[in-house]
């Protein structure tokens, strides 16, 4: 039986965000919606074979094989949509699941950093555009414990290290340590924060999303500091 991928379709005010319901993290932007139904084959392969690359189980299914469930528009001053799919009682296995992803893409963050060594002595016309590598951990940490807070508020009081990657570890410590928790005994329920409707479910598929997302700019800066290295 060939199942399909069940594609969650995101309409910002410029562009669109995909998710694919089974793959936690994987996450992939567009212009227009049918650019993003035309890429979604290729970042399902893409995210399989990451996931393959980090021993993880991976549902074996074509790529090709999608189906669109569910579009959504963002609301305003940044803050999505609470998909249907979103609501729904996350299994164990789904959030094991997702937590193992997350917990690949941080040694992907920590691994690409260590890559960027020495990246204060690449010239300024050399940089990739956006933050510095110890400024994208400390912003993924500070969203981790803000995703914390999407469930449990008190979570957003946690004083985060100066240092970068202990920082990535104390925040990602407390989300998993929150999202446990709140699976528990809540389940599916539905909270508003700030004016935005959250459940388990949308907390793991926006913070992993966002792990992988950055993962992307420490890449950008491995790539411009080894271009410097070996100019050939």
């Amino acid at each position: 039986m060939h199942v399909p991928w069940r594609l969650l379709a995101e309409r910002w005010e410029a562009s669109w965000l995909g998710y694919v319901v089974e793959l936690p993290g994987c996450q992939f932007a567009a212009s227009t919606l049918d650019e993003l139904l035309a890429r979604a084959p290729e970042a399902i392969a893409q995210h399989l074979a990451w996931l393959r690359g980090h021993g993880l189980q991976a549902i074996e299914r074509s790529p090709e094989r999608f189906v669109l469930v569910e579009t959504a528009e963002a609301l305003p001053d940044g803050r999505g949509p609470l998909f249907e799919g979103d609501r729904r009682s996350l299994s164990e296995g789904e959030l094991q699941s997702a937590l193992r992803v997350g917990d690949a893409a941080l040694v992907d963050l920590v691994a690409l950093t260590e890559r960027t060594d020495g990246w204060e002595r690449l010239p300024e016309a050399a940089r990739p555009t956006g933050r510095t590598p110890p400024e994208i951990l400390q912003h993924v940490a500070e969203r981790d414990r803000w995703y914390a807070a999407r469930l449990a508020p008190d979570a957003g009081a946690l004083a985060l290290p100066v240092d970068p990657i202990e920082a990535l570890e104390r925040a990602a410590q407390t989300f998993v340590s929150v999202v446990r928790a709140w699976w528990a005994i809540w389940k599916q329920t539905v909270v508003e924060r700030d004016g935005e409707r959250w459940t388990v479910a949308k907390v793991l598929r926006r913070r992993t999303g966002h792990l992988r997302e950055h993962a992307r700019q420490l890449a950008a800066w491995c790539d411009a500091i080894a271009g410097r290295e070996d100019p050939a």
